[in-house]
């Protein structure tokens, strides 16, 4: 059965990590074949993200289309998602935070969950560290992520340089070292990265320099993320870059001309519904997807919702 697809909807699915490990962000291989099997099922046509983006701005997008993106540039792109894409012949883009190409690279995120994972921790993180008025227990698993999740808040907003310093201190105080690089859930290598880009039908685009939240910061630092992870991408590949994914989806105003100004010619955010003719082609909507969803009854949902704005529509210039 195909739903009514004449709203001329389609659907950007955003995926983080293909991986068995069982957190927030990862979809497992098995799980991530079943998806790319209901797509065919449901009569999808899979496109790159910048043919469907230049297809909704002329309004003729064929029905069903999807595009697959993957955020942050973990190894698994590279070893487990990219496999099976091509196994499928679907194209897909691959949105990478360029600070990662100065060394091995453990995404912030990921830091702070190894620290708050750690068995060895004390019986409580001292208020100072937690950046609270009261120190935060860490007796119980439920304790620990309240605490992860209390100290994970404002790194969203922060410089990179106030992470490092705040991450070097967690570190130290959980007696544990920095990522040397040679784990599993890392950031491709520049190698890696021009190695995803020749496959068939795998495009990387920019996450930004350093994956900050976009809003939080003063124009100048916004042009200086998009500009210089696209400067540095090229570099790297030898080839122009025009997709771009804002860090958590966030954007405003001065981000969206900014990306304009830097040469993209799609960004994708977030929010959970179709993109469509009304969608700005610098503001395309994903569907976030996490383990345990039934996407053929999200797909079926999306393809027939009515046509909606996302924050700005095609009359933003």
């Amino acid at each position: 059965m195909r739903t009514d697809s004449s709203h001329g909807n389609a659907v950007i699915l955003m995926y983080h990590r293909i991986a068995d490990d069982g957190t927030e962000l990862c979809v497992s291989p098995a799980e991530f074949r079943a998806h790319l099997a209901v797509l065919r099922e449901e009569g999808c046509r899979v496109l790159p993200l910048q043919e469907l983006a230049q297809a909704l701005v002329r309004g003729d997008a064929p029905p069903r289309s999807v595009a697959i993106t993957l955020d942050d540039g973990y190894l698994d792109a590279l070893t487990e998602a990219a496999p099976l894409l091509r196994e499928f012949e679907c194209p897909a883009t691959f949105f990478i935070i360029t600070a990662t190409l100065d060394g091995p690279a453990e995404f912030w995120w990921e830091t702070l969950q190894r620290v708050f994972d750690h068995p060895a921790l004390p019986a409580e993180l001292d208020a100072e560290l937690a950046g609270t008025q009261a120190p935060l227990p860490l007796d119980t698993p439920e304790q620990r992520r309240a605490a992860f999740d209390t100290v994970r808040r404002p790194f969203y907003a922060w410089t990179p340089q106030q992470r490092r310093e705040r991450i070097a201190a967690l570190l130290a105080w959980s007696g544990l070292a920095a990522a040397d690089g040679t784990g599993p859930v890392r950031a491709m290598t520049p190698e890696e990265l021009r190695h995803l880009d020749a496959m068939p039908g795998m495009e990387l685009g920019a996450h930004t320099e350093n994956h900050l939240l976009l809003p939080a910061h003063a124009l100048p630092i916004k042009e200086q993320e998009l500009l210089l992870c696209r400067q540095r991408l090229e570099a790297l590949l030898g080839r122009e870059v025009r997709s771009l994914s804002y860090p958590y989806g966030a954007f405003d105003e001065e981000s969206v001309r900014a990306a304009q100004r830097a040469g993209f010619a799609a960004a994708v955010t977030t929010g959970n519904q179709p993109a469509s003719v009304q969608s700005h082609p610098l503001v395309l909507p994903r569907c976030a997807v996490q383990a345990g969803d039934d996407l053929r009854a999200r797909l079926r949902e999306l393809f027939a919702a009515a046509p909606q704005a996302h924050h700005y529509d095609r009359s933003f210039a």
